[in-house]
Formats: C-alpha cells, sequence, structure tokens
C-alpha cells in the first residue's frame, strides 16, 4: 500500500487510486475491501455522473451475465457489504434508484485537474501508457467490464493526449512535454521525432532508436501500420546518410474507405460570415466522424501513416457564396482515384436562423453524403466477385442484402461478413452486423425458432465489436438487442442508451434503439427517440416505416400504426402480423381479419419450421419473436393478434 499515492487534501473523506491497483482511503486511514466486486462499485461510482448512477446500471454493468432479479439482489448484498466496510460519513449514498460518492477524491481526478492547469503530475511521467491503468485488473470480472474499460481508457488518452500536445506546441523546451506525451502514447510520432532529434542532438543514437523501435512495434502491434515516410526519413538521417530503415515489414492489407474534407474556399464569403463558413464545416467533420464505418480526414490528403490501410478515397469539396441575407453552400463528393463525382448538391443557409438550422442541415448533409458513398462504392463494385473485394466493400455489400431481409440471401450475406473479418479482424462494423444477422434470423424465417445457442454467439460477436470500437453506436445497439433477446434487459439498455448518445445525429441508431426501448416498455423515451430520427429524414425511408409502426403499437397507438404499415413497400411475415393486431386495436375488424389471412398464408408459403405451419404454429412464432420485457405488453399483442384470427395456440410470455 503507497504511503501516498497523489496529493491529499485534507477535508476529503474518501480517497480512491483508480490508475493502477485499486486503492481505498478514509483521509490517511487505508482500507481493505475483499469483495472485488464491492471495489468495482466503488471505481463505477467515482467514474461516472457527480449525480450518482442508477443501481439498474450497475447491477446491468458489473453482474452482466446474470438475470436481471438475480443481478439486482447481488447488488443490494454488495451494497450492504459496502455500508458494512465504510464507516458513516465516508461519502457512499444508496437511495432507492440512484448510487453515489459523495466528496470523494481519485488519483484520475488529480491528474486531470493538473493537466487543465498546464502542470503534469509525476504519474504521467513514472508510469507508461498511464490511462490504460484505470481499474487495473478489472478487465476480466465480468464480461461486460472490458468494452466498458476500453472505452473509457482510450477517451481518456485522446483528452490528455490533446492536452500535452497544446502544452508542447507552446513550450520553450519541448523535450519534457514529448517524453511524457511518448510515455502515454507510445504510437504519437511527433512526440518520437521531437526525442529522436533531441537524442541525436545530444550524441544519443542509441537512445534515438530505441525510440524508434518503440514507435515501429506500437504501431505494428496496435494499427497494423508502419511509420510515416517522414519518420522513417528522420531515422534513415540519424543512423546515415543513405542508410534504409533498419525495420522492414510488408505494408497491412488496405482495409478501410477515407472520406476526406478539404479546407473550404471562402473568396466568396465575406469576412462577417466566415465564422459560419468555417463552423459548418467543424461541425460537418464532428458528424461524419460519430459514423464509424469510415475514416475522416480534417485536410486535403490522408495522412501517410494511414495510407496503408486506406482502399478508397471520397473527397467531399464545399464552396460557399454569399448573398444578400444568405449563404448558397454547393457540396461535391468525388472518388479521388477515379475522379468521378459522385453526388452533388446545394442547400442555401440563411444568416438570421444559422443557429437554428444548422444542425439539421449538418445532419441531412451527412446522411446523403455517407448514402451516396454507400451507393457509388456498391455501383463501381457490382461486378467484382465477393472474395476480391476489400473489407470495407464486403461489408457494403452484405449490409445492402442485410436490409432486404431476404432469406434466399442469408448465406450469402453471413459469408462476406465472415470474409470481412478474416481479411480485417480488427474492423468492427461486420461483426456488429453478424451479431445483427443472429439477431434477425427469427425474424426472416418464418418458423424458425430463437436458439440459446444463437443467442450467445450474438452476445460474443458484439462484445467484440464493441471492444474494437467503443465509440461505434451501431456496435452498441447490436450489443443491446443481442442482450435482450436473452432477456438481460437492464444491461441492454445501458447499450441502448450509449447508441443513442454517441450518434444522435444516425436515423437508424436513434430508431432501433427507439423500438428497443418500446420492446422493453419504456414508451416515453421509444416516442422522443423515433421523433428524433423523423425529424432528422424528414419523412421516413421505406425501410424506417416498420419500426415506427412497432414503436407506435406498443405505446398503444394502433391508429398510426395501421397508418404506418401501409407504407412498408414489402411487408415481411411478422410486419402482417403486427398490421392485424394494430386493426382489431382500433376497431377496423374486417381489415384485421383479412390481413391476418394474409399473414398466415405468407407464413405457411416461407415456412421454415419444424412443425407443420398451422395457425396455432404461426401464431405461437409470432408471439415468441419480439423481446418484450413487460408481461402486460405481451398480453395485449396476443390478445390482439387472437382478435384478429391468429390463434395463441400454447403461447406464454418468456415461454422460450
Amino acid at each position: 500500500m503507497l504511503d501516498r499515492p497523489w496529493n491529499f487534501v485534507g477535508g476529503a473523506r474518501l480517497r480512491l487510486r483508480l490508475l493502477g491497483p485499486f486503492e481505498v482511503w478514509l483521509g490517511e486511514t487505508p482500507l481493505r475491501l475483499k469483495n472485488r466486486k464491492a471495489q468495482a462499485l466503488l471505481g463505477c461510482l467515482a467514474l461516472g455522473a457527480r449525480g450518482g448512477e442508477s443501481r439498474a446500471r450497475i447491477a446491468g454493468l458489473l453482474w452482466s451475465e446474470s438475470e436481471d432479479d438475480r443481478a439486482r439482489a447481488t447488488l443490494r448484498q454488495t451494497i450492504l457489504e459496502l455500508r458494512q466496510s465504510l464507516p458513516d460519513g465516508a461519502g457512499f449514498v444508496a437511495q432507492r434508484d440512484m448510487l453515489l460518492l459523495e466528496d470523494v477524491q481519485t488519483d484520475l481526478r488529480a491528474v486531470q485537474e493538473a493537466l487543465n492547469a498546464g502542470e503534469i503530475l509525476p504519474l504521467l511521467h513514472d508510469v507508461p501508457r498511464l490511462s490504460e491503468t484505470l481499474l487495473e485488473g478489472f478487465e476480466d470480472l465480468v464480461a461486460a467490464m472490458r468494452p466498458w474499460l476500453l472505452g473509457l481508457r482510450r477517451g481518456l488518452a485522446r483528452q490528455w493526449s490533446r492536452l500535452l500536445e497544446a502544452m508542447l506546441e507552446n513550450a520553450a523546451d519541448k523535450r519534457a512535454f514529448a517524453a511524457t506525451l511518448f510515455h502515454l502514447d507510445p504510437t504519437h510520432e511527433v512526440a518520437c521525432r521531437l526525442l529522436m532529434q533531441a537524442a541525436h542532438a545530444a550524441g544519443d543514437t542509441a537512445g534515438a532508436l530505441r525510440a524508434y523501435e518503440t514507435l515501429w512495434d506500437a504501431l505494428g502491434a496496435e494499427h497494423d501500420m508502419e511509420p510515416s515516410a517522414q519518420t522513417q526519413a528522420l531515422i534513415a538521417e540519424i543512423k546515415s546518410a543513405d542508410a534504409a530503415p533498419a525495420l522492414a515489414a510488408p505494408r497491412p492489407k488496405p482495409v478501410r474507405l477515407a472520406i476526406i474534407v478539404p479546407r473550404f474556399p471562402e473568396d466568396g464569403v465575406t469576412r462577417d460570415s466566415l465564422h459560419l463558413l468555417r463552423g459548418f464545416r467543424e461541425e460537418l467533420i464532428a458528424c461524419l466522424t460519430r459514423f464509424r464505418q469510415w475514416y475522416v480526414v480534417d485536410g486535403d490528403t490522408v495522412p501517410e501513416a494511414a495510407l496503408a490501410s486506406v482502399a478508397t478515397r471520397i473527397s467531399l469539396n464545399v464552396s460557399g457564396l454569399q448573398t444578400d441575407g444568405s449563404l448558397v453552400l454547393v457540396l461535391t463528393l468525388r472518388d479521388e482515384d477515379t475522379r468521378l463525382v459522385l453526388w452533388s448538391d446545394r442547400c442555401e443557409l440563411t444568416l438570421e436562423g444559422w443557429y437554428r438550422v444548422r444542425q439539421r442541415v449538418v445532419s441531412q448533409t451527412a446522411l446523403s453524403t455517407l448514402a451516396s458513398v454507400a451507393t457509388a462504392r456498391r455501383a463501381q463494385t457490382a461486378a467484382s466477385p465477393d472474395t476480391d473485394l476489400a473489407p470495407h466493400d464486403q461489408w457494403l455489400r452484405g449490409i445492402s442484402m442485410l436490409q432486404m431481409f431476404q432469406p434466399e440471401d442469408w448465406k450469402r450475406t453471413e459469408a462476406l461478413f465472415l470474409a470481412a473479418t478474416r481479411a480485417a479482424p480488427d474492423y468492427s462494423p461486420p461483426w456488429s452486423s453478424l451479431a445483427r444477422m443472429d439477431n434477425a434470423q427469427h425474424f426472416v424465417h418464418p418458423g424458425l425458432r430463437r436458439a440459446r445457442e444463437i443467442e450467445r454467439r450474438a452476445i460474443q460477436r458484439a462484445e467484440w465489436a464493441v471492444e474494437l470500437d467503443p465509440a461505434d453506436s451501431r456496435a452498441h445497439l447490436s450489443l443491446g438487442w443481442s442482450l435482450a433477446l436473452a432477456k438481460r434487459y437492464e444491461r441492454a439498455r445501458s447499450h441502448v442508451d450509449e447508441a443513442a448518445r454517441l450518434n444522435p445525429l444516425d436515423p437508424w441508431s436513434l430508431l432501433g434503439a427507439a423500438l428497443l426501448c418500446g420492446y422493453m416498455g419504456d414508451q416515453a423515451t421509444a416516442r422522443m427517440l423515433a421523433d428524433g430520427a423523423m425529424a432528422l429524414t424528414g419523412p421516413p425511408f421505406p425501410k424506417h416505416w416498420a419500426y415506427h409502426a412497432t414503436i407506435a403499437f406498443l405505446r398503444g397507438d394502433g391508429e398510426l400504426a395501421a397508418e404506418y404499415a401501409t407504407h412498408i413497400p414489402i411487408p415481411a411475415v411478422w410486419h402482417q402480423g403486427l398490421h392485424a393486431a394494430a386493426l382489431h386495436q382500433v376497431g377496423r375488424q374486417r381489415e384485421a381479419e383479412e390481413m391476418a389471412r394474409q399473414c398466415l398464408a405468407a407464413a405457411r408459403a416461407n415456412w421454415f419450421g419444424c412443425e407443420e405451419a398451422t395457425d396455432e404454429a404461426v401464431g405461437h412464432w409470432l408471439l415468441h419473436i419480439f423481446p418484450i420485457a413487460r408481461p402486460a405488453d405481451w398480453e395485449r399483442l396476443r390478445d390482439c393478434l387472437v382478435g384478429a384470427g391468429i390463434p395463441a395456440g400454447c403461447s406464454r410470455h418468456h415461454g422460450w
């Protein structure tokens, strides 16, 4: 136990060591907590919001492998142990729904506050990759801890790196700041080059070589790339005028697509309006970055360090022209390899209302850009065999097929995603798409029942997708659905909330989160998220009508659900079943019975079940495919289906 792991302020009641081995102190007295879950609980509260964390979120995180009732019961027992271990007034507060720590001091906060003030605590000098020691040793406590901690650590590293980069830029003597930054992030090439130059100037060629080898190893291990040409040229110059870099490695296979956003020309914009054009560009980049399928480059070219992993380069060029009272933006999307223009559009911004409409304009521009990129790439690669595509093109082709929800394409779609994971194991989107297929297969194949082994596989794939990219909203959404289908609703909810938070400008993430909230009984949040998705797109995309119809039915608005259902272009069997239930709910009985007959006929014609496709078998299948958490909501669906003419058979809530 360390004597003083960080600067101590005497007024604090409780101190936690979060960086490195976990420790708890009361004032200057160390406390021993033998229960690892109790330690993790305190750590989670110290890392959470100042207002505390809900019991449901903590139970879903720390007991992710348990059923909800058992998780809550174990949490209550852990809270009791903490109350017995911590003296009164220690700052641990357990309320009915919330848990929080008051007046807690942590080494993490001390490091952060020092950096904010332009200072560096010794911890940053002494401990390599300090951000990766956050709650060290808790990664394998439960399955949910690893992706959660990985996301926190990556975010912490980015935040600290930005602060250190600002200090480095303004420092007269840059070597100390460069050393700290390289100690924190051994893939940081600018810091490495500064250290190499300083070591070489001091006659320490061996030190320069050690820094370069550290960078080489870190870039290869973490990003499967080698140092940039600039860094390689520097080490060659240090070793000798003609020497090539000592290390050589095969260049990695290109994986992803890069969207380049060059600087916008400002010639046609007055000085008073330049901040509007520049602000649009900054928000557009921030919006595009939330879609994790692509790289987004802030500048004119892809950095050399990333070129090896980029398979396709697309540039988004924007020019502005000011007229009286408005700013006209012309947007052009171009493939940099073929020089073909993929898409062009213009939007007019009224200067007076710019701050009110900018988010909507930016969001629509980002959605149009991404849709155009996907469409263009699919068209350009249409003649190529599946196996010849780059991983991101394999994923795009698979997504276009998955959205059709056709059983005959199922095996080929899965093969595309699996091929992408083999070619690029660290590329997150194919993994979350495989989980999505596991979650959807019983919807797509009438009569097919949910299977425990498929549920477990979906959770594993989605957890891996989240671990690969904790900032990918669609990875969290896939994990939320995987958990909900396994009846682990509380943990599912935390990932649904994270998906909506990570990308509030993606209508697909919002709708997927909204539907799952509706299935889990939170109709207010479901409606808010669904309305948010509709505000981004205007009239819903064709494939989104089924989501809006289901969300409306789950909140009891059968009339709106029936209206939305009429807009579904090619309704699946389960769409027809819900449409029949909604029509019965609002008393349109003849229409309900006709829709029920269509549903039963379509199910019999496309039956994948092992038993005979009787009306009772179809009804039983319909009533078990949805992850409906509350018995009352499930019983309302059952009664409406039966009322429309689809028998329930022996179905019961959670009877699978």
